[in-house]
């Protein structure tokens, strides 16, 4: 019995081993199958999670598999605590600084200073010397590969996960909305056909880039298999993200693993500890953050919009209320008027105003990045997002939520073509866990911060 393995696409499965045999049914994309038989190209299946699924036949172009483990291209660093560990070498690192890293044989410019400190002078040697044999150490390649950029004229667009994806092999991506395959790689071109949002394809690590209207557009090199079309051409590379092939532990279809897929019991940042969390709770408020603001103002008044400084202060390990009073005494023009209204609630404006108060900076973004590993990536470099979500009136995450409220993104696990997040939620003052495209629907198009936070328990 071979893996399980799903559908890249929505496909036409047949009744025997050949593009001319009649069609059975059609299986839609990301459809789990079991692998019956394997039959030169082609393998017999039969659908999971289907009442009365039909076996039958898909070529191997239409299949997606569990990847086969293998060492990382290049090596990795790993925290403190051994929770996470990070690459070497991003993948969204300019090939152009790579390249001068190699030429001036110094530190890395992009490896943090702490997380070095962690290492043995002679143990950061020998990974200096790990990350060179990962790509000089290919020769042939590696110059194929920089004579390819510069034909193209891609020298100073490229990143190194070009490199690491045709060192791999290729990879799975999926597309993250609709959009053609072309034929050749230029935009409203002619095209072969679409892929649907969430639908995946083969990127073998080639890349192009044309320039329309004076924007330069990059493409991917795809293999794509949709009902009964066999695709090789090209797609924009800005609107894919990596696909992950889900574990059985972690399949975002699967409600019951988000109670798998992060412990936490390990905390990330800390959560605030005012006493008057406690009172607010024992008093019969719905949420922890219904706290009294006396310790900040002298003036009793139970506030239910502090989300937002709830965020802050977890990011920089303090309590609510003293970094309430510090705030009003920061003279910030906004503050009285927030802590004297129990409705009133922040925006991001204010909370960068917040963050100056505690020695740190939020860089504002109007969305969040579009694929789970770009929100992996700053996340892994030490950065938190305070996220602007919708809830209901229970403090949970909706994605058509009408209350807005702010979160701190701590972890993102990808999976599939979706995944999972975790996040420090004030409503109740504790961790929780998401699907990723629910929250993504519920805080993608909303503002936020990016902060590196002084608060971070397991930080790179």
């Amino acid at each position: 019995m071979f893996p399980v393995a799903r559908t890249r696409a929505d496909v036409d499965i047949r009744s025997g081993a050949k593009s001319s045999a009649n069609i059975v049914d059609r299986l839609p994309s990301d459809c789990p199958v079991d692998i019956l038989e394997a039959l030169d190209g082609w393998y017999k299946v039969k659908p999971g999670r289907m009442v009365h699924g039909v076996s039958g036949y898909l070529p191997e172009a239409a299949l997606t598999f569990p990847a086969v483990v293998s060492p990382p291209v290049f090596p990795v660093i790993p925290s403190a605590n051994g929770i996470k560990v990070v690459s070497s070498v991003p993948p969204s690192l300019p090939a152009l600084v790579y390249l001068q890293w190699l030429a001036d044989a110094g530190k890395p410019g992009w490896i943090s200073d702490s997380a070095l400190s962690k290492l043995s002078n002679a143990q950061q040697t020998e990974l200096f010397e790990q990350m060179r044999a990962a790509s000089v150490g290919n020769q042939p390649q590696w110059d194929d590969w920089l004579a390819d950029l510069k034909t193209n004229l891609r020298t100073e667009d490229a990143v190194m996960n070009e490199w690491i994806v045709m060192m791999k092999g290729g990879c799975n991506v999926y597309a993250i909305r609709d959009h053609y395959v072309y034929i050749k790689p230029l935009q409203n071109d002619s095209y072969y056909g679409c892929a649907l949002k969430g639908q995946v394809m083969r990127w073998t690590g080639i890349v192009r880039s044309s320039v329309k209207n004076g924007k330069r557009i990059s493409f991917y090199e795809v293999d794509f298999y949709r009902m009964s079309r066999y695709m090789h051409g090209w797609f924009r590379a800005d609107i894919v993200a990596e696909y992950v092939f889900p574990t059985a532990d972690n399949d975002p279809t699967i409600d019951g693993n988000a109670q798998k897929v992060f412990d936490l019991s390990i905390q990330i940042v800390r959560k605030p500890q005012d006493l008057a969390i406690a009172e607010a709770k024992a008093k019969g408020y719905s949420a922890s953050q219904y706290i009294d603001v006396y310790e900040a103002t002298n003036k009793h008044l139970v506030h239910f919009s502090l989300c937002g400084e709830f965020c802050v202060a977890a990011l920089s390990g303090k309590n609510v209320l003293p970094l309430l009073k510090a705030w009003l005494e920061s003279k910030f023009y906004r503050a009285p008027s927030i802590l004297k209204d129990p409705h009133e609630g922040t925006s991001a404006a204010d909370l960068q105003a917040l963050l100056t108060v505690v020695g740190l900076k939020g860089e504002l973004y109007t969305s969040i990045p579009t694929t789970p590993q770009l929100i992996k990536e700053r996340l892994d470099s030490g950065q938190f997002a305070i996220s602007g979500c919708g809830i209901n009136s229970g403090g949970k995450l909706k994605a058509d939520g009408k209350i807005r409220h702010w979160v701190v993104l701590e972890d993102i696990i990808p999976s599939g073509n979706s995944g999972w997040v975790r996040v420090y939620n004030s409503f109740y003052n504790q961790d929780e866990v998401y699907n990723y495209t629910l929250f993504m629907e519920s805080a993608g198009v909303g503002a936020g911060l990016w902060v590196r936070p002084i608060a971070r328990v397991d930080g790179p």
